[in-house]
C-alpha cells in the first residue's frame, strides 16, 4: 500500500491503483489512524476527530460502519486482511516502511539533520531536499477538517516549514545562495511574518551581490511587522541587517570553503580539472532570463550531479508539449552540472521539430559525436550499431555530458542508450521518452503562475517595458504559462516602445486572434504547435492520421478535460481503440494526461486544435461528434442520478445509442458526477446553440443534473442551466421541456432565497402542467408552492397546496409525492399552532420514508419532528430526533440547507436543556453553513437563536 498525507489524502494499492476514498468520513477516519500509524487510537478519540463534540447518538455504530468500509476499500478481496485491526476499544493501522509518506519524510529529516550535525553539509542538504520533495501541497488538502484535524494539519505544516528552513541554511552553507533565492522568496510570500526565512533571503541576496535587494527585503519585513503586529524585527535579523549595511566581509563564504563542506574524511571536493584544448565545451549560452522550474532542476541535479558522489544517471529525459521550455531547462541544468563532466559537454540539435528542416538521422548523429572526440571520418564504421559501439569505446573512462536536443523519437537516439558509466545522455523531446529513462525523466508543462509572472517581470524590466503587477499576472495567464509564449510576448513589447503590457493584453483577450499575436519574427506559438500536428496529419501511418483527426475534434469541444469513455464517444470507436489513438496524441505531447484515463489540452494548443477543426471538419461532422459526447454524458448522468436517489422525480432520458459508463454504486455515481460536473456544464453550454437534435439533448442533460446540483449546493449553476434550458425549450416549442425547466428554475430561486421569483415560476408551472395534463408535474409544483409559502410564514395557504398534492399523489400512486405532501402538511400544522396534528402527520411521513428506505425524506421528517417537540416544550425528545436527522443526512450526503436547519433546532434544544456550550457550537456551525451557502433564511434563523443563547448566558 501507499498512503499519502503530504498534500491531498490519497491511497494506492499494491498494484499502484488509486483507492477511491469518496466519503469525507472515510478519509477523516483514515487520517486519524495514519497520523498515529502503528499505535492504538481509542474509539472515543476517533469520534472526536469526526464530530467535534457534536456526535450523534449513533456515533459508535457509524464509526464501526466507516471502519468496515475502509477495510473493504483497502482490501477488496479479503477485508479481514486489511491493515486495520481492532485492539480493545480502539483501532490500529499497521504500515510498513516506505508506505506512509509522513513517516518517510520524518525518517529522512532525522537522517538529514544528523548529517548536518556531524558536519556533512552536502549529504544533509541532499537528504533534506529529498524529504521536502515528498510534499505535493499543504497537508490534508481537500479534507473537511474538524478542530482536531485542523490542529494536525497545522502541526504538519509547521514541521515542513522548519525542515525547509534547515534545508535553506544548508544550501547557504554550501554556497548555493543564488539557487536558494527563488524558494526563499516563495516561502516569505507564504509566511510573511516569519523572520528566519526573511533573514535567509537577505543573506542569500547579499552573497549573490545584490545588497540593495537584501536591504529592501529587510525593510519589507520591518514594514509588515510594524504594520500588522506593532513590533520591530528580532535581534538576529537586525544584526544581519547591520552587517549587510557595513559590508562585513566575514558575512560572505569563501568559494573553496563552501565547496569543501560535506566531504568525507580523505575525500577531496570535485573541482573542474584543467581542460586540454581538445575537450569539447559545446553548450550554448545559458538562458539570460531563466527563472523558476526549481522542482524540476532539483530532480535533474539529483540525476546529473548526485550528492553522494555516485556516478550520474546514464540517461535523463525532459519531455513536454511545444513551447514548454524543454531546451532552456536542459541547458540551464547542463550548465549547473558541467563541472561534473570535465571530459566534455557536447550539444547536438537533432532537429526533431524544426519546420522545413530535415531531421538528423542516427548515423549522422553518431558520426558527428565520434568526430567531436577525434575519430577521423574515414575510420567511422558505416553500420550505426558498430559506430555506437566505437563511441562507447572512445568515451570509456571519461565523464562526458551529451545534450541531445529536440529528439524526434526514441529510435533516433536508441543506439546511444545507455552510454558508458560516468557519462550521461540528456535528451529533450516533444515525444514521450519515458521508456528510455523510466526513472529519470521530467514531464514539463506550463510554468507555475508565480514563475511565469517572474519571467515576464524580469524581461519587462530589462527591456524598459511599462507594466503593473496585475498586468503581468493577466499576461501570464493569457500565455498559458508557456515559456515560448511568454518569451514572444516579452519580445513583442520590448520591440514596441509605444506599447504597454495592457495594450498587448487587450489584443490577446480575443481568442480568435491570440495565436496571431503570439508571434515575433520567425518565432511563433502557432508554428511551434503546427510542427507536431502536421507530422501526424501527413504521416503514412493510419494511427497518426486518426490521432490528427481526434486532435481536431477534441479541440472543438469546449470542456476542461475528457475521460477515455468520452473520447470514445466523440470518435465513435470502442474505448480500447480510442485509448490507442489518444495515447498517440499524448506521446506527441499534443494532449496531456494528468491522471490515468483522462486527457486535456493546454489553452494555446486547444486554440490551435480548434482552428484546425473549424478549417478541416465539415459542419455536419462537427455537430454529430458533439451529439455523440452529449449522448454519452446524458446516458451516464441519467443512470447516476437514479442510482444515487431512486426516490426523486427525475427528468426523462431520451433514447441515445451511446452506452453509459458502468457505475457500481451510489458513491461511484456521486464521484463521477462531481468529477465530470465542469465538463457537463461546459458541453451543455456549447450545445444549446446547436441544431434541434443537439439542443434537445442539451436540455435533457441539464434537467437530469437538477437534483445533483441542488443537493451539492450548486445553486447559481442550477439557475443558469435552468434559465438557458427554459429559453431553449421555448425556442423549440417544447412544452414538456419548458415545464421541467420551469421547475428547475423555481428550485434554483428557492435555494437562492429569491422568494418572489420562485412563486412566479411555480404559479406559471402549475398552470402549464394543468394545461398539459401532467399530473406528476402538477403535484411537484404544489409541493414546492407549499414549501415556499411555509418559508414566507403563510401556513394556511401552504396547507391547502399540501393537501391537494396529497390527493394527486395518491391518485397517480406517487409515494415520494405522498411523503413530501405529508411533510409539508405537518410543517403547516406546526406553524398554525396545531402541534398534535403536526406530530401525527409527520409520523405518517416518517413511517412511509422508513418503509421506502428514503434516507433524505427520513432525515427531513426527523428534523421536523424535532421542531414539533421543541414547540411542545419537550427538548430532550427533540434533541434525539434532531441528532438522528443529522445522522441520516450524513448517510445520504444531503445538502447544506437541511443540515443548517437541523443544527439551529439542535442548538435550541441544547439551550432549553441548559447546555449553552453545546448550543453555541451547534449554532456557530449552522451559521457557517448558511453563510457559505448564501442562504439568508437560514442565516436569520441562526442569528436569532445565537442571540437567545447569548441573552441566556
Amino acid at each position: 500500500m501507499e498512503y499519502r498525507l503530504l498534500g491531498s489524502v490519497r491511497v494506492r494499492d499494491a498494484d499502484g491503483r488509486e483507492v477511491p476514498l469518496v466519503r469525507a468520513k472515510h478519509r477523516q477516519v483514515l487520517v486519524a489512524l495514519l497520523v498515529s500509524a502503528g499505535r492504538v487510537v481509542p474509539a472515543d478519540h476517533l469520534v472526536e476527530h469526526l464530530w467535534d463534540g457534536t456526535a450523534p447518538r449513533s456515533a459508535r455504530g457509524n464509526l464501526k460502519t466507516y471502519i468496515s468500509a475502509l477495510r473493504r476499500l483497502l482490501s477488496p478481496e479479503d477485508p479481514a486482511a486489511a491493515p486495520i485491526e481492532t485492539v480493545g476499544d480502539g483501532y490500529r493501522l499497521a504500515v510498513r516502511p516506505g508506505e506512509l509518506d509522513l513517516l518517510t519524510f520524518r525518517d529522512l529529516v532525522r537522517q538529514g539533520r544528523g548529517m548536518l550535525k556531524a558536519g556533512d553539509t552536502r549529504q544533509g542538504e541532499a537528504t533534506l531536499r529529498r524529504a521536502l520533495l515528498l510534499w505535493r501541497d499543504d497537508p490534508l488538502q481537500g479534507l473537511p477538517l474538524t478542530h482536531l484535524l485542523e490542529q494536525i494539519a497545522a502541526g504538519l505544516g509547521e514541521e515542513r516549514l522548519g525542515v525547509f528552513e534547515d534545508w535553506a541554511d544548508a544550501r547557504l552553507d554550501l554556497g548555493l545562495h543564488a539557487e536558494a533565492i527563488g524558494p526563499l522568496r516563495q516561502c516569505v510570500r507564504d509566511h510573511p511574518l516569519r523572520e528566519r526565512p526573511w533573514g535567509q533571503l537577505m543573506l542569500a541576496l547579499a552573497r549573490d551581490g545584490r545588497r540593495a535587494d537584501a536591504l529592501a527585503a529587510f525593510h519589507e519585513l520591518r514594514t509588515r511587522l510594524v504594520d500588522e503586529l506593532g513590533v520591530e524585527p528580532g535581534e538576529p535579523v537586525q544584526r544581519l541587517h547591520r552587517r549587510i549595511l557595513a559590508g562585513d566581509a566575514d558575512l560572505f563564504l569563501d568559494t573553496a570553503q563552501a565547496a569543501s563542506r560535506g566531504t568525507h574524511d580523505g575525500e577531496e571536493p570535485v573541482a573542474p580539472a584543467a581542460a586540454p584544448s581538445a575537450v569539447p565545451r559545446q553548450l550554448p549560452s545559458d538562458a539570460p532570463h531563466f527563472v523558476g522550474r526549481e522542482r524540476e532542476l532539483s530532480r535533474l541535479e539529483t540525476w546529473l550531479n548526485p550528492s553522494d558522489g555516485s556516478p550520474p544517471t546514464p540517461v535523463v529525459a525532459i519531455c513536454g508539449p511545444p513551447g514548454a521550455g524543454k531546451s532552456a531547462l536542459a541547458l540551464h541544468a547542463a550548465h549547473r552540472a558541467a563541472a561534473r563532466f570535465p571530459d566534455g559537454q557536447v550539444y547536438v540539435n537533432l532537429r526533431g521539430a524544426m519546420p522545413g528542416v530535415r531531421r538528423l538521422d542516427t548515423g549522422e548523429l553518431v558520426g558527428r559525436l565520434l568526430r567531436t572526440f577525434g575519430t577521423p571520418g574515414s575510420e567511422i564504421p558505416p553500420d550505426v550499431d558498430e559506430a555506437a559501439s566505437a563511441l562507447r569505446t572512445v568515451l570509456h573512462g571519461r565523464r562526458v555530458l551529451l545534450l541531445l536536443d529536440d529528439a524526434a523519437s526514441i529510435a533516433q537516439v536508441g543506439p546511444l542508450l545507455p552510454m558508458t558509466s560516468g557519462s550521461t545522455v540528456l535528451l529533450t523531446s516533444r515525444e514521450n521518452l519515458a521508456p528510455a529513462a523510466p526513472a529519470s525523466h521530467v514531464d514539463l508543462g506550463p510554468m507555475p503562475r508565480d514563475d511565469a509572472v517572474a519571467m515576464l517581470v524580469r524581461r519587462f524590466r530589462s527591456g524598459g517595458v511599462g507594466f503593473s503587477e496585475k498586468a503581468a499576472e493577466r499576461l501570464a495567464d493569457l500565455c498559458d504559462g508557456f515559456p515560448l509564449a511568454l518569451h514572444v510576448a516579452g519580445a513583442r513589447l520590448a520591440s514596441r516602445s509605444g506599447w504597454s503590457a495592457d495594450m498587448l493584453i487587450e489584443r490577446l483577450e480575443d481568442e480568435s486572434g491570440r495565436l496571431d499575436e503570439l508571434r515575433t519574427g520567425d518565432v511563433g506559438v502557432r508554428s511551434s504547435i503546427a510542427v507536431s500536428y502536421t507530422a501526424l496529419a501527413g504521416s503514412g501511418q493510419a494511427l497518426d492520421r486518426e490521432a490528427a483527426q481526434a486532435f481536431r475534434l477534441i479541440g472543438l469541444l469546449r470542456v476542461p478535460d475528457l475521460s477515455l469513455e468520452a473520447v470514445a464517444a466523440l470518435l465513435d470507436v470502442p474505448p480500447r481503440t480510442a485509448e490507442r489513438i489518444v495515447e498517440r496524441l499524448f506521446d506527441a505531447r499534443l494532449v496531456e494526461s494528468p491522471t490515468p484515463g483522462r486527457y486535456t489540452l493546454h489553452d494555446l494548443i486547444r486554440l490551435y486544435a480548434q482552428e484546425r477543426g473549424l478549417d478541416t471538419e465539415p459542419p455536419e461532422r462537427r455537430e454529430a461528434a458533439l451529439r455523440r459526447v452529449l449522448g454519452f454524458f446524458l446516458a451516464t448522468t441519467g443512470a447516476a442520478v437514479r442510482m444515487i436517489d431512486p426516490h426523486r422525480l427525475h427528468a426523462a432520458v431520451p433514447e441515445v445509442p451511446q452506452t453509459p459508463k458502468a457505475l457500481p454504486d451510489r458513491e461511484a455515481a456521486t464521484r463521477w458526477l462531481e468529477r465530470e460536473r465542469p465538463n457537463l456544464l461546459a458541453v451543455v453550454g456549447q450545445a444549446w446553440d446547436g441544431d434541434t437534435a443537439t439542443a434537445h439533448l442539451a436540455i435533457a442533460l441539464a434537467l437530469n443534473l437538477q437534483w445533483h446540483l441542488a443537493v451539492q449546493g450548486y445553486r447559481h449553476e442550477m439557475l443558469w442551466l435552468g434559465t438557458r434550458s427554459l429559453e431553449t425549450a421555448r425556442r423549440l416549442s417544447d412544452r414538456e421541456g419548458e415545464a421541467q425547466a420551469l421547475a428547475m428554475v423555481a428550485m434554483a430561486h428557492h435555494l437562492l432565497n429569491h422568494d418572489e421569483e420562485e412563486l412566479t415560476c411555480l404559479h406559471e408551472l402549475l398552470d402549464l402542467c394543468r394545461e398539459l395534463g401532467d399530473a406528476l408535474g402538477e403535484l411537484r409544483a404544489l409541493g414546492n408552492l407549499a414549501s415556499a409559502c411555509l418559508l414566507l410564514e403563510r401556513p394556511a395557504e401552504a396547507l391547502r397546496y399540501a393537501e391537494r398534492q396529497l390527493v394527486i399523489s395518491r391518485q397517480v400512486a406517487s409515494p415520494v409525492g405522498e411523503r413530501y405532501a405529508l411533510m409539508m402538511a405537518g410543517d403547516a400544522h406546526l406553524q398554525l399552532g396545531s402541534t398534535d396534528k403536526a406530530v401525527a402527520t409527520l409520523r405518517q411521513a416518517l413511517r412511509r420514508a422508513q418503509e421506502a428506505d428514503d434516507a433524505m425524506h427520513e432525515g427531513m421528517t426527523l428534523r421536523r419532528l424535532g421542531e414539533a417537540h421543541l414547540a411542545a416544550g419537550d427538548a430532550a425528545t427533540a434533541r434525539t430526533y434532531l441528532r438522528d436527522s443529522l445522522a441520516r443526512f450524513d448517510a445520504c450526503a444531503q445538502g447544506p440547507q437541511e443540515r443548517s436547519e437541523a443544527l439551529v433546532a439542535l442548538a435550541r434544544s441544547s439551550r432549553m436543556l441548559g447546555d449553552l456550550d453545546e448550543a453555541s457550537r451547534h449554532v456557530a456551525e449552522a451559521l457557517r453553513i448558511a453563510r457559505e451557502s448564501g442562504d439568508r433564511h437560514d442565516e436569520r434563523r441562526a442569528l436569532r437563536v445565537q442571540a437567545e443563547i447569548h441573552d441566556q448566558g
